[in-house]
């Protein structure tokens, strides 16, 4: 069955279901939710931003990821993509069973090796992937609101830092 067609609205529901009787945060809650770890809670925000758009389409970010890699470059094996994403392969296997139940990719033999195949992404993938762009792009809107394009240029290049520092943590360990 083909997937509905792309396009996207922010929902209006909150992301969190206030308890009855309760018409906003307490002082006490709210300094709790200051004392969480932020990169933690702009992560989970997002991800209820991301769900709350993808949703209506069927699709998950991590299904999204992957047909980005695919467009990326098409014709990965399954572990290649694993890599890539950083997820185990039978993860992987499940994410590429869904898309390719929906018709975003297809599997194909592999030319030099008979027990492999290599994953395609189909004609579908690319509206499915501008639809992700845009989603990002939503969701970036709605997180940098209230900053100017000067502070979000910079925020962003001191958070590039901060990957490329733990990302060479990482890779020492």
């Amino acid at each position: 069955m083909p997937p509905p067609p792309l396009r996207h609205r922010l929902g209006t529901a909150p992301l969190r279901k206030p308890s009855a009787g309760m018409t906003r945060m307490s002082k006490a809650r709210a300094k709790a939710d200051k004392d969480n770890p932020v990169f933690q809670d702009i992560a989970r925000f997002r991800a209820l931003i991301f769900d709350r758009l993808l949703k209506p389409h069927d699709l998950t970010m991590s299904q999204g990821w992957v047909l980005v890699h695919l467009l990326r470059e098409n014709g990965l094996s399954q572990s290649e993509l694993a890599n890539r994403l950083e997820i185990a392969t039978v993860t992987t296997g499940k994410l590429i069973d869904r898309l390719e139940e929906r018709g975003f990719v297809e599997r194909r033999p592999h030319p030099e090796d008979r027990r492999a195949k290599l994953v395609f992404a189909t004609d579908l993938a690319k509206p499915a992937v501008k639809f992700l762009t845009r989603c990002i792009g939503e969701v970036d809107k709605i997180a940098f609101a209230g900053m100017s394009d000067e502070d979000v240029a910079f925020m962003r290049d001191r958070l590039d830092l901060v990957r490329e520092n733990l990302l060479k943590a990482c890779n020492r360990g």
